[in-house]
């Protein structure tokens, strides 16, 4: 079960595979998804919500290695981990979406940060509570090698990657091979972002007080500021 079939499952398919685990890993509750098959794709040739379920990264590497029997895929299928408890689900209940980067706060704004007119990171919710993410991870000569699609994970291969979750608290991307790291962080109701991408060749850096493009600040023209409804937050060029 090497070949990652996961890119190829059709959007229609991966999004009502993430609402049957209620938008989440159905082992740990996880929101950063693949699809896996739970009788083997090779058997079947097909593409079928009734055979398939929703996994985060690490449990889909146990299942690739076989660790997983159909039985108890079977069994989380039926009862995903975010059914059994619901407040381990990446999700906010508020009225308004807040995400705060560098030491600017956006109220429903999602297209986070755009770079030479392509868009880096992105933040929506579905059914205004489940979050979902659209984030583009490029390596230092500008290889793009994992992108995360409606919370939906594709990358080159697994191998290097650390990913993280902490129900209702955190959730981490990291590549230390590669120096890069995404963190988005619960806080009451609102998220913060801290960040080490790349685009273009150029380090981008996001603090809890600043945003670093190649080591020069950028978006200081909304520093200490708090924006609502504007249709992206902070743009840059390289």
């Amino acid at each position: 079960m090497s070949v990652d079939l996961g890119r190829n499952v059709p959007l229609q398919i991966q999004r009502q595979l993430r609402k049957e685990c209620f938008f989440g890993c159905a082992l740990c509750g996880s929101p950063l998804l693949k699809y896996a098959h739970i009788v083997p794709y090779n058997r079947i040739q097909a593409f079928l919500p009734e055979n398939m379920i929703s996994l985060c990264p690490p449990h889909y590497d146990e299942y690739d290695s076989g660790d997983l029997s159909e039985s108890y895929l079977r069994d989380a299928k039926k009862d995903p981990h975010n059914k059994l408890q619901p407040q381990d689900a990446f999700f906010v209940e508020s009225q308004e979406l807040v995400i705060n980067v560098g030491k600017s706060k956006f109220i429903n704004t999602h297209r986070i940060l755009v770079v030479d007119d392509f868009d880096l990171i992105t933040i929506t919710r579905d059914n205004g509570k489940y979050f979902l993410l659209d984030i583009n991870f490029f390596d230092k000569i500008n290889n793009m090698i994992a992108t995360v699609i409606e919370n939906s994970w594709v990358s080159e291969n697994s191998i290097g990657w650390n990913i993280n979750y902490s129900p209702q608290k955190y959730l981490t991307i990291q590549n230390p091979r590669r120096n890069i790291t995404f963190e988005i962080t619960i806080e009451n109701t609102e998220l913060f972002i801290t960040a080490m991408m790349y685009y273009n060749s150029y380090p981008i850096r996001v603090t809890r007080n600043e945003i670093l493009l190649d080591e020069n600040e950028i978006g200081t023209e909304f520093k200490n500021s708090v924006l609502k409804n504007y249709d992206v937050a902070i743009v840059a060029y390289t």
